[in-house]
């Protein structure tokens, strides 16, 4: 008898651990509401953590003025192109001019990136349809076509296609030097480039 009531007990313990839960009426309004409330307080406070440990940041969110620091990646591509100049505007020396376009094309969206980034920071909306990140774009097309011009891939060879990629890399150098004088950043470093390169 003892051994039956045993039995019967396990039987009773075990169908109600498998029995659906009650189901209750309460509202659970008032616990999403403390949900919603809890997660917007911990964003507020992490993002105050993060902009008073690192004050860059406040940069990235759109309210700082933009800096010299900030872009100057940009003007160094302008200036680097002078080089490139020099090398494709001479049929003896276009060979050394293709080996850096090669190694430009292997990512020729960089600079359109960092210009990109860098407007990002100081306009809130659409940074990649802004045209000064339009003209570091047509800067960076324009630039990587010297390397099918040179190689002869554009019915140009030899002094002509030379002429061409004198042309093209000037018309290069302006596109940034346009977006230099339109970025917003006052630095008299840039000056000199911007007047050597009108657009």
């Amino acid at each position: 008898m003892k051994f039956s009531a045993v039995i019967t007990l396990s039987l009773l313990t075990n169908a109600i651990a498998f029995a659906p839960a009650p189901i209750s009426n309460a509202s659970t309004a008032l616990n999403m509401n403390n949900d919603q409330t809890r997660r917007a307080a911990l964003f507020t406070i992490a993002t105050g953590a993060v902009v008073s440990t690192f004050p860059s940041a406040a940069f990235a969110i759109g309210n700082a003025s933009p800096t010299y620091e900030n872009m100057k990646q940009i003007p160094q591509f302008g200036a680097s192109l002078q080089n490139l100049k020099e090398k494709a505007g001479n049929p003896d020396t276009s060979e050394d001019a293709l080996v850096g376009l090669r190694s430009f094309n292997k990512d020729p969206n960089f600079y359109t990136g960092y210009a990109r980034n860098f407007i990002s920071k100081s306009v809130k909306n659409d940074a990649d349809g802004d045209a000064r990140v339009g003209y570091i774009r047509q800067a960076s097309k324009i630039v990587s076509s010297v390397q099918e011009l040179l190689e002869g891939r554009q019915g140009l060879t030899g002094a002509d296609a030379s002429k061409e990629a004198v042309v093209r890399v000037e018309k290069a150098q302006a596109l940034i030097g346009k977006f230099v004088a339109e970025c917003g950043v006052e630095d008299a470093r840039f000056g000199p480039y911007i007047a050597a390169h009108p657009y």
